[in-house]
């Protein structure tokens, strides 16, 4: 057994451990994904059918309102607002287009909601015109209240953020049109965002820890302390009947791919969009990532990334929303093509805290996955990052489901070829609980446990590869 030392890394192991397990290929097959329609959007379809008669809000939006009912805000969901009957149709990285495709494909065929809730666009700076981003918006408010004639709208401000600073004019100019869609009756224009900025004009780094979303309770306690008065006058205030939907909030812009219904699959664009990394930067690669999530963070930090990988060459060929079948599919259909890096690391983290497989099937996957790669990259060596810790104590049953995978994980290793690094011990207090900084995945987005990650990581990959 070969013990890092690098970084105090005492406890965490790169194992030389022989695979012997036989594979179950029977079901171990490629997969090509589409989370956005099939389970995101085809989850809250599915649960808008099942509680249409109780749902009195909707809310609409990325992922700054998906993190209404995750770690963040759910307690302040649980305590306010399930139980007056909301659904949340917020999805990561949504933008307006996408939304519009969202709602007229099933999201509200059931409903006969009080309240919509709306809060979208901020995706869509960067890529469109604060006119045509508001046009977009305007869509989705005119299909609601076509949709949904008893139902008020809504309409929040972006918020601010500070990850780049130039946005900042486009975020005032958009919110500035989208105060013209307020008419006084069954649409409210209302722009929360300086309520949450500190004495010193910026966002609190301790709740918009990436500088773009709350991702802590106080930020959803703020945001539900200026909703309230709202809510609880519209649950309570009859419709205004014949009121037509509000004009747009300008001329029609040139750019109407805001406005336009537009489904997703993130998953598809960006394997396209890895294969077509020119041949110059696939030639000079020595360091490739494979994963989800997890690993796709690192592209949050891509100083940090570039300080450690830079003379590697790397490639994250991460995806958000992959799974073990996913990343089988990518190496089965040209994510090597005219690569020969020197060594290709490979985690699946995110599949863990579903039950869809059992951990058997999720290292079996993992094993078909080292044998394609095998096959197409003969001279890579492979280092399998184990699962990082899920739940904040040892008696969580998702730690026993973790290290589970991670012994039978280990077993594919052959200390030469393949190669095995269990960071978890890294975040863990003594006793098991969850160390400060967090757990990278476990705590949302938290930067500090993503920079430890990162240098512990690098740290390990220089004793493979120096």
């Amino acid at each position: 057994m070969h013990i890092i030392n690098t970084h105090r890394l005492s406890s965490l192991i790169i194992a030389v451990i022989a695979c012997c397990a036989p594979a179950r290929a029977a079901d171990i097959v490629p997969v090509m994904p589409n989370h956005w329609v099939d389970d995101l959007h085809g989850a809250m379809v599915r649960d808008a059918q099942a509680r249409a008669d109780k749902i009195q809000i909707v809310f609409v939006g990325d992922s700054i309102t998906a993190r209404w009912t995750s770690r963040p805000g759910e307690q302040i969901w649980a305590d306010y607002y399930a139980p007056i009957g909301a659904i949340n149709l917020g999805i990561s990285s949504d933008r307006t287009e996408h939304v519009l495709w969202r709602l007229q494909h099933g999201a509200l065929d059931p409903l006969h909601p009080k309240l919509v809730i709306l809060l979208i666009g901020t995706n869509n700076l960067g890529y469109n015109e604060p006119e045509a981003v508001a046009y977009g918006v305007w869509a989705i408010v005119k299909y609601l209240r076509e949709t949904l004639p008893a139902a008020r709208v809504l309409v929040q401000g972006i918020f601010p953020r500070e990850d780049q600073p130039a946005l900042a004019p486009q975020i005032l100019q958009t919110n500035q049109l989208l105060a013209k869609l307020d008419d006084g009756q069954m649409v409210k224009y209302v722009d929360f965002g300086a309520r949450f900025l500190g004495p010193d004009g910026k966002l609190p780094p301790a709740i918009f820890t990436d500088k773009v979303h709350p991702n802590e309770p106080a930020g959803f306690a703020i945001w539900q302390a200026n909703l309230q008065p709202i809510v609880e006058e519209w649950l309570t205030l009859a419709p205004a009947p014949g009121v037509p939907p509000p004009p747009a909030p300008g001329p029609v812009p040139a750019d109407l791919a805001p406005a336009t219904a537009t489904a997703r699959n993130d998953w598809l664009s960006r394997h396209q969009r890895l294969r077509a990394t020119p041949p110059a930067y696939r030639e000079r690669c020595r360091l490739l990532l494979l994963g989800d999530e997890n690993l796709v963070a690192f592209d949050r930090l891509p100083e940090l990334f570039k300080q450690h990988f830079a003379p590697d060459g790397a490639l994250n060929f991460a995806i958000v929303g992959n799974r073990p079948a996913n990343i089988y599919w990518q190496v089965e259909n040209g994510a090597l093509d005219g690569l020969q890096p020197r060594l290709i690391v490979l985690q699946t983290q995110q599949a863990l805290q579903e039950d869809k497989l059992t951990v058997s099937e999720l290292v079996a996957y993992q094993r078909a996955i080292v044998n394609a790669i095998r096959a197409k990259a003969p001279d890579s060596k492979i280092l399998l990052l184990a699962a990082l810790p899920l739940g904040e104590t040892p008696a969580d049953p998702a730690r026993a489901r973790v290290k589970e995978y991670n012994e039978l994980l280990a077993k594919l290793a052959d200390g030469e070829a393949v190669r095995y690094l269990d960071l978890g011990p890294a975040f863990l207090n003594p006793d098991g609980t969850v160390a400060g900084g967090g757990v990278p995945l476990l705590q949302s987005y938290h930067r500090q446990a993503y920079e430890r990650w990162l240098d512990l990581l690098a740290g390990a990959v220089r004793q493979i590869i120096p």
